[in-house]
């Protein structure tokens, strides 16, 4: 029985790693293909960043109703169908000539996105709760691997096949292999939701409307949002800036994209080496993770041009955030495990709220700022994340002091293997 667990519980961990190697490569596409994107719809670099708010806008109804589905069906049926979304927004996104067509595509791949977080996020808390800080680093740092990536798969296929629709392909048919593994194994399920009684639905509206009224939550939520800005504001935006400030041809600018995200992926692995070896507790580890990245993510915009500072520039941003999301959720899921679709589905509204403003505003403000100026902001958004932090380390050990806390932490239920 011991052997069985442990081989389902590896297989999960390949595939929920699978899963985020093909989001990564599908999310970084369109930012790293941003100039093409809109030469082949007709528009300006301006108005194509619209895109970016129709995505998080598909990623808000996508976490809504995935959030509440998870209750429902099975986490893995939720998670098979965002991936589904997510390749086929993606292929459309290369094959459109109207931004229109962008625009709906772009929707589609963001509803995706919506599932896919939203039904990881519950497997991996369900599934890792003893080292669950260390294993999403790790799962996150696939995302990051398969980011980095996308602007290659994309250089690759426009150097030498000239062809845009064909590196989307590529993260399509990646896509579809997490679909066939996760559909045929055992994996976690929500204990509660054999349980649909009017006593147990009552008393779970009633732990909803308990947990929605916790300032730590909407502290955490804060955290989750700022760092999102900075995360997706900076991988969409970087290749267009290098390519503009420095001259070069969208080619020749994608492999900064690529940098990024080889530092996001060493970062989120390393990261995970660093708790598991108590190296640095996780509070320190994401101060200085914060700290650092809004250094050199201000280098980066001082010298866009300089291609020797701005590629270990983005490399080291990368770096520095890693180690953010995966941290922010696991101490989420942890504290609020008793709760894990209501929590996961609110911090994720946050994070599509954030990708809807930050990238539009960010283009937006070309014009006003500069092209290279523009960059700084995801500098100050990761910056910001150090009040809202501190106040919920705060809050979180004045909480901890209470036998009432403790008992609501430790009143969590049995996670059962439902094939």
């Amino acid at each position: 029985m011991g052997r069985t667990t442990s081989f389902h519980h590896r297989l999960l961990f390949i595939t929920l790693s699978l899963t985020y190697i093909a989001t990564g490569i599908l999310a970084a596409l369109p930012g790293a293909s941003l100039l093409q994107l809109a030469s082949n719809t007709h528009v300006s670099l301006e108005v194509v960043g619209g895109m970016f708010t129709l995505s998080a806008g598909g990623f808000l109804l996508g976490a809504i109703l995935a959030g509440t589905l998870v209750g429902l069906t099975k986490p893995k049926y939720v998670l098979a169908a965002g991936l589904f979304f997510l390749a086929a927004g993606s292929l459309a996104t290369s094959l459109t000539d109207s931004f229109l067509g962008l625009l709906v595509s772009q929707t589609f791949k963001g509803f995706g996105f919506g599932f896919i977080d939203i039904s990881l996020n519950s497997i991996a808390t369900l599934s890792f709760q003893e080292n669950l800080s260390e294993n999403l680093n790790n799962i996150h740092g696939m995302y990051g691997l398969g980011a980095l990536l996308g602007p290659l798969i994309l250089a690759g296929t426009l150097q030498f096949f000239d062809s845009l629709p064909l590196a989307y392909l590529a993260g399509a048919g990646v896509a579809a292999l997490p679909i066939v593994l996760i559909l045929w194994q055992p994996v976690p399920d929500l204990p509660g939701r054999a349980q649909r009684d009017a006593s147990a639905s009552a008393a779970q509206r009633a732990e909803a409307r308990k947990v929605m009224r916790r300032g730590l939550l909407w502290l955490m939520v804060l955290q989750i949002s700022l760092y999102a800005s900075a995360e997706i504001g900076f991988g969409n935006w970087i290749v267009t800036v290098v390519s503009k400030s420095a001259g070069i041809s969208l080619a020749l600018a994608a492999p900064v994209a690529t940098a990024f995200y080889i530092g996001l992926t060493a970062g989120r692995l390393g990261g995970a080496q660093v708790l598991r070896r108590g190296w640095l507790s996780e509070k320190r580890l994401l101060y200085v993770a914060l700290l650092g990245g809004s250094i050199c993510g201000v280098i980066g915009a001082i010298f866009p041009a300089q291609m020797l500072v701005v590629y270990p520039a983005s490399a080291l941003v990368g770096w520095f955030y890693g180690p953010l999301f995966p941290s922010i959720m696991a101490i989420a899921s942890r504290r609020f495990a008793h709760a894990i679709g209501l929590v996961s589905t609110v911090m994720m509204i946050g994070t599509g709220a954030s990708a809807m403003l930050i990238p539009a505003t960010m283009g937006a403000l070309i014009p006003v700022l500069g092209i290279n100026w523009v960059i700084t902001i995801p500098a100050l958004c990761c910056l910001a994340v150090i009040p809202p932090m501190a106040l919920a380390n705060r809050a979180q050990r004045t909480t901890l002091q209470s036998p009432g806390a403790r008992h609501t932490m430790e009143g969590t239920t049995e996670t059962f293997i439902v094939p």
